[in-house]
């Protein structure tokens, strides 16, 4: 009787060990696989870390930072009715900020060309301005079809007015205007802080949709000599 108590004993015992073996070794895998899963996060978190921040619409002015700029030439487009094309010249800046390197791709200026006369000329004088949009005028005919362009409008930032070492839209921003060929170009707002929309009232004539800190704006252009008039301001939102 003795006999078969004790085999039964050392049959559980073995029993036990073997199921402690398992899971032991099931708890090693999970343990494995646990270090394994923190590690690869904590590499995604490095990698994104430290790689290169690509942004856009920001100019770069800090003085003492070091930054590298590079000028490149986009792709060119079709001013609609003209012999024009527009090519927009935009700076890549590539600087390092606390423990990751930036990099800012922004429109400086535009270069125009005459298809027909293959000759070229620049928007603006110098590349100190950053240029957040640029959108040819054109009236649209009773078919849909776009006809000649009007005018080019620009919304500009051409200093930093919010003191942070770069041009963004943050800082406020002008209104300018030019000819369908880039030339005769003209600032017609400055100081604004949002384009909110604008209208085509004819051939000759641009109603403009603006705010200036808390109060809302309109404005006639002539799209003939870029001169404004009729500013008004825009009743106030009723609580």
């Amino acid at each position: 009787m003795k006999s078969s108590v004790d085999k039964s004993d050392m049959e559980n015992s073995q029993f036990f060990k073997q199921v402690w073996r398992i899971n032991g070794v099931i708890i090693m895998v999970a343990g494995l696989l646990a270090i394994g899963v923190l590690m690869f996060a904590a590499y995604q978190i490095f990698k994104e870390t430290i790689r290169e921040r690509g942004v856009s619409g920001i100019v770069n002015i800090e003085a003492s930072g070091e930054v590298k700029e590079k000028w490149q030439l986009g792709y060119l487009s079709s001013i609609q009715g003209t012999s024009f094309v527009m090519i927009p010249l935009s700076s890549d800046q590539q600087y390092s900020q606390s423990y990751y390197d930036k990099s800012a791709l922004s429109i400086r200026n535009y270069l125009f060309i005459n298809k027909q006369e293959n000759q070229q000329h620049w928007l603006l004088s110098s590349n100190d301005h950053l240029i957040m949009k640029a959108d040819v005028l054109s009236d649209s005919a009773s078919s849909g079809q776009r006809s000649a362009a009007l005018a080019i409008l620009f919304t500009v930032i051409a200093s930093d007015t919010n003191g942070d070492d770069r041009l963004t839209a943050k800082d406020v921003k002008n209104v300018a205007l030019s000819q369908p060929s880039g030339q005769a170009y003209r600032e017609v707002l400055q100081g604004i802080d949002r384009v909110v929309g604008y209208s085509l009232t004819g051939k000759e004539s641009l109603l403009l949709v603006y705010q200036r800190g808390d109060v809302g704006y309109t404005m006639t252009i002539n799209l003939t000599d870029f001169s404004t008039s009729n500013e008004a301001v825009l009743p106030k939102i009723q609580n």
